[in-house]
This record gives structure tokens, C-alpha cells and sequence, in this order.
């Protein structure tokens, strides 16, 4: 059995070692891999580790490489810590050195090298699609398909998840339901952030830039020892902005310009003995934009001024007779503490959050004073994770935990100001979210080098809506219209989310796996419809298989996976009275496969790309609103079946390359990235298009003997303007805003 297994994985290297691949230098066979106790572990992974501290596995100081062949990468996608090829879920791990390399420095670039994931700017909140499975609904109450961790704390206000990226060791992307470790708020999959772990000596880094568009940023990193058991760092970036990449025609102001992005974090961790360890984490972030823009669609009419024919196409620039702004502050803390008691793990995370988004625009993007929105969107949370897990490698591992989770979202207020209707709306709204969670997952080696993994969890949660206030105020009359409060209303949704996995592995080279998951988001409340009906819960049922594969010699990488998605009861995003509410549309079905891979080519030169093809499209969604593609009509409720989901690319890819080099009198540093899309449709009814694009990123740099840096970098070289963020008025106005333009600059920087 073991024989034929060895002799599978050799063909399959043989196989493609003869391919062009055969021109690469070969290395010894790494020893790291292998059967560790009866589970597929790497060798070098210690059994204590919860956490990765750094994206790779750690090594001996003063030791050679084992190999010449790619590292091992440490995931925790389930819930410990292991090696990306022993998983068997499809994962996206991207390090701190391709994220420099790219020149990404926030959440929306993470999609530049990972295809699968599509990440927009949706009025100042972050909307996720992967693998066409996502959302662009905002406002209280309202979170994303597609979770956001960031050190294991989930941010559940899309409000305050548009973060600058500072302090960053590795980035997870973990694809396909995840409702079993991590629960309600992964239905399509999500990511998970873990920042740098406090070094043992003093290290410290601070770099500056300035590019065009008057762009400067800052950032600085220090850590260290603070006692022979406490351990310390403090991360800040900033960014500010001088020139927007348009002007705002009607008052002569600049938009779509950062005018501040300042991000702040610290982490101290203190290991009082073996075995115990506390973690602290807090963090704070301000921002402030204007790229909430509303800018009619070149070429369409607006429904505002019908008679007056398509609009010229503005690029960047917009008519608006109000400065549109987006203010965004907020922060939190978390408690970590791992203990190891014999042969177990246990762990309690405790986090709270807090924020706040303020925002004015001009809702009818015209240079006339029809109306214009103003709003103030308020969120906290808590939540408490408790996890007790196997600790030795045997042919049994378990986990078993609870979470609970407490939030609440506020309009504080919304104001809707219609000159041209005579009214002006108040809601003063709140919603509420209160879950508990327990789950169980547990991996079995049933024959050598195959293993069965079961897991589970049940969700309970209690979703509640509050009337505060609705006032309606006739202008004209200066009169306030008599409102009636909508009594408070609550609903429970429980659910029992699973997950079956099998996997084999048929050499050190090879692992294949097939998975069946469900996930679920949780039913609720849309804060602008007092008095409405609660949204129902929507789920996914995932059918997944994949094969993990580190070939010749360990220095190529493919991971690949095709998957079947069955989902139901869609929540869908609609726009009524200047706020966005969330409907049921009905099912879809979606389905592909998507690769990535690496090459280590040369010890300097090394090569990373990926793909994803899908079909995500509307089985039945006969409550939808559509519009007309040359706008200016009022949207009708049609039927959105066969139409492609919203933010759904059918097909992306990235390719890239690094090259370092010693050049004696200083290490060179250089990268390009390329990401490819087909385009997408911004909402259900699949008008508003963003057209096929490209997206091409580079940097190079020299770093001095004394640690002194200089380098320059490209973003965005093709200078594709592409949708950041789409929306249609009920009246037929087509709304658009774009993501930056061609940028570029220099930077300088040390290290110690």
C-alpha cells in the first residue's frame, strides 16, 4: 500500500519535472514533511505552537536550509497551527514580503494575488466576493458573507474593516464555507490577518514616501524585550493625500482624496512560564475620505433631469453641489491566554470593539441642491471565545470550543434632505445581534496517511430591532408630520452548521482531499424599515476537492481545487430612499475551480500566480429590482434569474515575479504583479458593468550594508479606471465612483 502510494506521488513529479520545470536547478528532498505521529505534519511545527508568529516554519538560528525548496507555511485556519499543504481546504496564504513586494498596503489590494477574492470600496465599508460569493449591503446590522479576522478577533461592521495594512506577518484566505470553527459569519469563506509577534532582541523599521497626487505616508515599527518575560511592539502608518484624482466641478474642490489614514497598534506579549502565555493586543484607526462621490454614469441619463439627455462621461471629476465626505474612527482591545495543561491547549480570547462613521454626500450627484444624505453609523462588540484542544500528535486530534457574541449598530441619526420632494427623513434606529456557538471538529487517521475529519456547530442567535425615531418634516410648511414608533421586535435563527472532510496522502509530495460544508449568515433587521419583517438566514452548501502538491525538488507549489456551490435565500442589497436594505433574492448556484501556485526558479528568482473560473449565476430571484441600461426610467421588480451574481468575476488570474539579489554593495529588491479580470456586474440586475481590466504593480529596491533603504514603486502602471463602487436610484440614476489611478513615488527607509 505504502509502496504504491510512494510510487503515485513520483509519477505525478516525474511527470511534470519533464515539462518546462526540468530547466530548474534541482535540490534535495526536503525531510520536514512527513508522517509525524500518525497525522501529515511538518516536522518542523512544534505541537505547542497555537499561533504562527511569522508566515514561515521556524528554523534554527545558524542552521543551513534543510533544502533548497519553499518553505513550509504555518495556517491556522483550523483553529491550530499547521502546514498550508497538510489542510485540506482550499487557502490563499499571502506573506508579509509579497505584500511589500506588491506595494499592497490595505485590504482592498489583497485581491491583487489572490484572483479568487474581489474586494471594493462600497461607500466607505468594505464588500467581499470569493469565489462570486459576496455581498455589497451596508449599514447597520448588515455583515459580510465573507468574515474578516484579524489576530482571531472577527470585525463584524464592514463600517470599519476598510483598514491600512501595518504590522502584518501573513495573510490567510481561506475559501469556501467555514461554518463550523469559526461560525455565522462565513458563509462564503473569509480572511483572517495575523499580525507580528513581538521579537525577543530589539528590531525596529520606519520608512517614508512621497508619489504623485501630493501622496505621502509614514510608517514605523518597533519591538522588543521589556523584561526577560514581557515582550513589546508598536506599529503606526499614516497617510495623507495632498491632491485628488478629480475635481469636483461645481465648487472647485478636490474628491476622491485621502485626507487622512493614520492606523496604530501594539501588541505586548508575557510568557511568565512554560506553557503560559497572555496576549494584548490594542489598536486604533482614523480616516477620512471623499470617496463616497456620486458621479451619474457617463452615457446615461439621469433620473433626476431626464429630459436633459446621457451625461458626459467626468472620469474623476464630479458636479456635486455638496463636499461629499466620509469620516471613519474606531479601535479596540483583545485579551489572549494559552495555556497548556498536559496533553491539551487551551485558550480564551476576549475582544471588544468600538466605532464610528460619519458621512455626507450629495445623493442626487448633480450640481443642483435636490438632495444630499447625511449619517452617522454607530458599532460595539464583544465577544469571548473559549477553546480546549489535543495538543500530542497521535492518529486523533480534536478541538472543542464556545463563543459568544454580543453587537450593536445605530443610525445616529440618518437624515435624507429632499429639497425637491419638500421632506426631510430622520431615522434615529438601532439593531442588535446576541450569539452563542458551540462547536466540535475532530480528525481521524483511519488507514496510514488517510484521515476523516467531522466537525459541527450550533448557532443560536437573537436578532433585535429598536424604533428610536422617524421623523418626517414637511420643508415648505416647517412642519413635522405626526409618526407613529414602530414597537421593538426580535427573532431568534438557530442553526447547525457541518463540515466532512477525507484526505490522502499519497507521497510528501501529494495530498488530495474531498470536503462537504455548509455555512450560514444569520437572519435579521434592516434598520431603515421600522416596523419590517426580519430578512431570513441565507445558506451555502460547499462540495469541494483538491490536491496540494510541493514537486520537484519542493520548489513548485500548486495548490488546486474545483468546487459546487448550492445557495439559498440570498441576502441581496437594495437601495431605498437614500438607504441600502437587504432582501431575500431566492437561490443561485456557483461553480469552478481555482489554482494557486509558486516557483522557486532560482534561489534568487521566484514566481507566484493564480486563477479562478466560475459560473455564479441567479437560479430564481423573481423579486429584483431592475433598471435599464440607459437609465433615467424607474426600476421595475422583474425576475434576475440566469443574471451573474453582483461583484462576481467569471474569471481573474495574477502572475508575478521577485528577484533578490546580494549585489555586494547592496541587496537588490525587485517585483511586478499583474492581475487580470473579466469584469463584473456591480448589482443583481446586470447593468451596470465593470468591463474587462488589468492591474499592474511594481517595486524595486536597494537596501545599503548599514540597513538604509531607497526604492521606487508603480501601482496601477496601466492606469485602468475601474469601478469601486456602483449603485442605482429607484427613479433610474446610475451611480458610479472609481478606485485610484495610475500612482508612483519613492521611498527610503532603515531598519535595525
Amino acid at each position: 500500500m505504502i509502496y504504491r502510494h510512494a510510487v503515485l506521488g513520483n509519477l505525478v513529479a516525474t511527470l511534470l519535472s519533464t515539462t518546462a520545470w526540468a530547466q530548474i536547478p534541482a535540490g534535495s528532498l526536503p525531510q520536514s514533511q512527513g508522517t509525524v505521529g500518525g497525522q501529515n505534519q511538518p516536522s518542523s511545527i512544534p505541537d505547542n505552537a497555537p499561533v504562527p508568529s511569522g508566515s514561515v516554519s521556524p528554523q534554527a538560528p545558524g542552521t543551513a536550509p534543510e533544502s533548497q525548496g519553499l518553505e513550509d507555511i504555518v495556517v491556522t485556519a483550523q483553529k491550530r497551527s499547521e502546514s498550508l499543504q497538510d489542510v485540506p481546504i482550499a487557502i490563499s496564504a499571502v506573506t508579509a514580503t509579497q505584500l511589500s513586494n506588491t506595494g499592497i498596503n490595505n485590504v482592498s489590494d489583497i485581491k491583487l494575488v489572490v484572483p479568487a477574492l474581489n474586494v471594493t470600496n462600497s461607500a466607505g465599508s468594505v464588500s467581499f466576493s470569493l469565489r462570486g460569493i459576496g455581498s455589497n449591503g451596508i449599514g447597520p446590522g448588515v455583515e459580510n458573507p465573507i468574515a474578516l479576522y484579524i489576530d482571531g478577533v472577527y470585525y463584524a461592521s464592514p463600517a470599519a474593516s476598510l483598514l491600512a495594512l501595518n504590522n502584518v506577518a501573513q495573510i490567510e484566505v481561506l475559501k469556501g464555507p467555514q461554518g463550523t470553527l469559526f461560525g455565522r459569519n462565513a458563509t462564503g469563506g473569509l480572511l483572517q490577518i495575523t499580525t507580528r509577534e513581538p521579537s525577543e532582541v530589539a528590531t525596529g523599521s520606519a520608512n517614508v514616501s512621497y508619489g504623485n497626487y501630493d501622496i505621502f505616508n509614514g510608517d514605523a515599527y518597533i519591538s522588543g524585550p521589556i523584561t526577560d518575560t514581557l515582550f513589546a511592539d508598536f506599529a503606526v502608518t499614516g497617510t495623507h493625500q495632498g491632491d485628488g484624482y478629480g475635481r469636483n466641478l461645481a465648487t472647485g474642490g478636490d474628491v476622491l482624496k485621502i485626507d487622512r489614514d493614520i492606523a496604530l497598534r501594539s501588541k505586548m506579549v508575557f510568557a511568565p512560564r512554560d506553557g503560559t502565555k497572555f496576549t494584548l493586543i490594542g489598536d486604533y484607526a482614523t480616516h477620512r475620505d471623499s470617496f463616497i462621490t456620486n458621479v451619474v454614469r457617463g452615457g446615461t441619463v439621469s433620473g433626476y433631469f431626464p429630459a436633459a439627455g446621457p451625461v458626459p462621461d467626468l472620469g474623476y471629476d464630479a458636479f456635486n453641489d455638496t463636499a461629499p465626505v466620509t469620516t471613519t474612527k474606531g479601535g479596540g482591545v483583545s485579551l489572549r491566554y494559552d495555556q497548556e495543561i498536559n496533553d491539551l491547549n487551551f485558550m480564551s480570547l476576549t475582544a471588544y470593539r468600538k466605532s464610528k462613521q460619519s458621512t455626507l454626500f450629495d445623493y442626487d450627484g448633480t450640481q443642483q441642491p435636490l438632495e444630499y444624505i447625511s449619517q452617522t453609523q454607530g458599532d460595539h462588540q464583544f465577544s469571548q471565545e473559549l477553546q480546549l484542544s489535543s495538543r500530542q500528535r497521535g492518529r486523533f486530534t480534536w478541538l472543542v470550543g464556545a463563543y459568544y457574541f454580543k453587537g450593536v449598530s445605530a443610525y445616529d441619526p440618518f437624515i435624507l434632505t429632499a429639497n425637491d420632494q419638500g421632506v426631510r427623513v430622520t431615522i434615529n434606529n438601532s439593531v442588535s445581534a446576541e450569539s452563542f456557538a458551540g462547536y466540535a471538529q475532530g480528525t481521524y487517521e483511519i488507514f496510514d496517511d488517510t484521515n476523516l475529519t467531522l466537525g459541527g456547530r450550533y448557532t443560536t442567535e437573537k436578532r433585535s430591532a429598536y424604533d428610536g425615531l422617524t421623523d418626517v418634516f414637511v420643508l415648505p410648511l416647517n412642519l413635522a408630520l405626526p409618526t407613529t414608533e414602530a414597537p421593538d421586535a426580535s427573532k431568534r435563527f438557530n442553526k447547525f452548521t457541518y463540515r466532512a472532510s477525507l484526505d490522502h496522502r499519497f507521497s510528501p509530495e501529494v495530498l488530495a482531499y474531498l470536503s462537504y460544508n455548509r455555512g450560514f449568515k444569520s437572519g435579521g433587521f434592516n434598520a431603515p424599515l421600522p416596523g419590517s419583517a426580519a430578512y431570513r438566514p441565507e445558506t451555502l452548501d460547499a462540495f469541494e476537492g483538491g490536491l496540494k502538491l510541493d514537486i520537484v525538488d519542493r520548489r513548485v507549489r500548486l495548490n488546486v481545487a474545483g468546487f459546487y456551490y448550492r445557495y439559498t435565500d440570498i441576502q441581496i442589497q437594495q437601495l431605498l430612499a437614500g438607504a441600502i436594505t437587504i432582501l431575500n433574492a431566492g437561490k443561485a448556484r456557483d461553480y469552478g475551480i481555482d489554482a494557486d501556485v509558486t516557483v522557486k526558479a532560482t534561489d534568487s528568482l521566484r514566481l507566484n500566480g493564480g486563477f479562478n473560473l466560475i459560473s455564479a449565476k441567479f437560479t430564481s430571484f423573481p423579486n429584483c429590482l431592475r433598471s435599464t441600461p440607459a437609465g433615467g426610467t424607474p426600476s421595475v421588480v422583474g425576475s434576475c434569474a440566469g443574471n451573474q451574481l453582483p461583484l462576481a468575476a467569471t474569471f481573474t488570474m495574477n502572475a508575478g515575479a521577485s528577484y533578490n539579489r546580494d549585489l555586494g554593495f547592496a541587496i537588490f529588491d525587485g517585483a511586478i504583479n499583474l492581475y487580470h479580470s473579466s469584469g463584473f456586474y456591480t448589482e443583481s440586475d446586470n447593468i451596470t458593468r465593470q468591463r474587462a481590466y488589468d492591474i499592474l504593480n511594481g517595486t524595486l529596491k536597494l537596501t545599503l550594508p548599514n540597513k538604509i533603504s531607497f526604492g521606487v514603486f508603480g501601482k496601477n502602471l496601466l492606469n485602468k479606471r475601474v469601478l469601486n463602487f456602483a449603485s442605482t436610484l429607484p427613479n433610474g440614476s446610475h451611480f458610479v465612483n472609481y478606485q485610484a489611478p495610475r500612482t508612483y513615488g519613492a521611498t527610503v527607509g532603515f531598519s535595525f
